[in-house]
């Protein structure tokens, strides 16, 4: 049966991409970025609607208040597709760090451009890093927030991989605080799986940590042990 629902909810997710597409071709241009983004941030919203309705997936978030007026780098960790877009929606207005294969999709690499992203080529780590440093401080300073997925890449909810510096080294260079996420959306939207099990995804949004008067490693190492120590409680509870 989740597997089914899996299937269904691939389907209605394929034709809001379809549908979604339509209104930014044709009036993207004349939106501006603010227009755009709005409308992709509109977009993520009917997606999690249709997670609700058709696999059971509710969201509840602990520490909203969290979240800062001015724009922050956000470190948070990757075990599913759905932080991809949901964290989007609930840290709006954001931008993500993202791998250049995903922009050469048709319809949905355009939708994902248009959200003015921090687009990296993974299989080279120096320049890499260099531009997230560079994206990133301009991100910043035009009032995005900066999500970045420390572990480079989706772990399952019950493993732990080392963090990458890039989000670290980005907040200490541009004296920005960070943002600490954790949550079990690979509980229920397995990486990787077509099913989708019914069930609560827990988003834990942390107080901000400062920056200031931190090494990049030091800071790397303070954000890995929240998340993995969070991640821990997460799972506990379920």
């Amino acid at each position: 049966m989740n597997t089914v629902r899996g299937l269904i909810f691939n389907v209605f997710y394929a034709l809001s991409v379809l549908m979604a597409s339509v209104p930014v071709v044709i009036l993207g241009p004349f939106l501006g970025f603010q227009g755009r983004i709005r409308l992709f941030a509109f977009w993520t919203r009917v997606v999690l609607w249709y997670l609700r309705i058709i696999c059971g997936i509710r969201v509840r978030v602990i520490g909203q208040d969290n979240i800062p007026s001015q724009p922050v780098v956000v470190v948070a960790n990757h075990q599913s597709t759905w932080e991809t877009y949901a964290l989007y929606h609930l840290l709006y207005p954001v931008c993500t760090v993202l791998k250049k294969e995903l922009t050469y999709i048709p319809v949905f690499g355009w939708l994902l451009l248009w959200a003015r992203p921090i687009v990296i080529d993974r299989s080279k780590k120096a320049t890499a890093l260099k531009e997230i440093l560079r994206q990133g401080r301009n991100r910043l300073n035009s009032g995005l927030s900066v999500l970045i997925f420390p572990e480079g890449t989706r772990v399952p909810p019950r493993e732990t991989r080392s963090h990458l510096p890039g989000g670290a080294m980005l907040a200490v260079k541009s004296g920005t605080p960070v943002l600490p996420v954790a949550h079990n959306a690979g509980l229920h939207w397995p990486a990787h799986k077509l099913e989708k099990i019914p069930g609560e995804i827990v988003v834990k949004i942390g107080a901000p940590i400062t920056s200031e008067g931190k090494s990049a490693k030091e800071l790397n190492a303070q954000l890995e042990h929240w998340l993995n120590t969070e991640k821990a409680q997460l799972l506990a509870t379920n």
